[in-house]
């Protein structure tokens, strides 16, 4: 059984509230833009950009019946990605435009990514099917060529469509929004090297899938910035997503004396993974780490000490720029959005929503900052 019948409710609900259930909070709280919030996370640049879109679009005075529905696709609706819902649900109703912000049921957690990606193109059909939406925000589960056709009949048919975190370069997208990876990797070996000395061995948790661009991408700006920092770096540690394998990988690289690993970059949701490996082997402030993404897990042993630092992306803008860029689109056209992403814009295609680092001095301001987002991170 599928949201569908649940989540239809959304298109409705969020022009009188932008309200859509699943738990989530979606309470106004304090916007990140008024004088009393002066909290150091406030990313300013992308505040700046989603102003100016917002201005420019009032500027139209857009009647009821002419603000463009959007459609938010993702691939789930908690844990990373219930951040991402409050964002889309506060930015339609800042715009007061219709929007239904949904994902797949799969609670299977063996299903493939390919079997994901099918149900998921089963609700861009149904978006062909009704005709209602003028834009849409996707987070696609594959890139193939079979999904890719998805969205460019999206694009042909209704209107244009950007995708969050995940990205589809092969369609007719217009522009990606989230983290740009490879200057995240700089940036938290940068943070990592503030408890290291001069040449200490490091070694980064991450992929060696080179089909996975965006995950190569952020493993390898945290060697570069690593050696650019003074620091030497072992092999890649490859994760592999089997939590018993990637265990033993980081294990074996902890206890190889050869290597000396004194640092730990560790680039995904499961950075857990390598606080669990520094407990195994007894090394427990002998060696430092940065993660990223505050999971479950990650975050215990934060709380333990195991980590001197975590880099969490920050979700809330994906989903506020997933609805407000693909209605900027649908109603200043193209070249005029161009024109006001600019100060956010990587190569040409990336909406950097960036990332924000989180140590145990910041910790507590940071989730002050969250809630007043409306964001529950309990």
């Amino acid at each position: 059984m599928r949201h569908e019948a649940l989540l239809s409710i959304v298109v409705a609900a969020t022009l009188a509230s932008a309200c859509g259930g699943m738990g989530v909070r979606h309470d106004a709280g304090a916007q990140p833009g008024d004088a009393a919030n002066v909290s150091p996370f406030v990313p300013v640049a992308i505040e700046n950009v989603i102003d100016a879109l917002v201005a420019a679009i009032s500027e139209k005075n857009l009647a009821p019946s002419a603000k463009p529905p959007v459609a938010v696709l993702l691939k789930d609706l908690t844990g990373f990605w219930a951040p991402v819902v409050v964002g889309a649900n506060r930015m339609s109703a800042r715009l007061v435009g219709p929007t239904v912000v949904e994902s797949p049921l799969i609670l299977d957690e063996s299903v493939s990514e390919d079997v994901k990606a099918v149900e998921q193109n089963s609700y861009i059909q149904r978006y062909l099917d009704q005709n209602i939406y003028q834009g849409m925000a996707v987070a696609p589960f594959s890139a193939a060529a079979g999904s890719v056709q998805y969205l460019d009949a999206f694009v042909a048919q209704c209107g244009p469509v950007v995708t969050i975190d995940s990205d589809s370069p092969g369609s007719q997208r217009s522009y990606n929004i989230g983290t740009a990876n490879y200057q995240a990797g700089v940036t938290a070996a940068n943070i990592l090297r503030k408890v290291l000395s001069p040449q200490d061995t490091i070694a980064v948790f991450g992929t060696t899938d080179t089909s996975w661009v965006s995950g190569i991408q952020r493993a390898q700006g945290a060697e570069d910035g690593a050696r650019a920092a003074g620091l030497t770096v072992a092999p890649r540690i490859p994760v592999v997503w089997n939590s018993e394998t990637d265990m033993a990988a980081v294990v074996s690289a902890l206890s190889d004396p050869a290597l000396g690993i004194k640092g730990l970059l560790c680039m995904y949701s499961n950075s857990y993974t390598c606080a669990a490996a520094v407990e195994a082997v007894g090394k427990k402030g002998l060696v430092q780490i940065v993660g990223f993404d505050l999971e479950a897990a990650t975050k215990n042993y934060f709380d333990q000490g195991y980590f001197y630092g975590i880099a969490v992306q920050r979700q809330f803008y994906m989903g506020q720029l997933g609805v407000l860029v693909p209605y900027s689109l649908e109603s200043l056209g193209a070249i005029r959005t161009a024109e006001l992403i600019q100060p956010i814009l990587v190569d040409g295609f990336l909406l950097d929503t960036g990332i924000d680092i989180i140590t145990s001095d910041t910790y507590d301001s940071y989730i002050d900052y969250l809630i007043s987002l409306g964001i529950n991170n309990s």
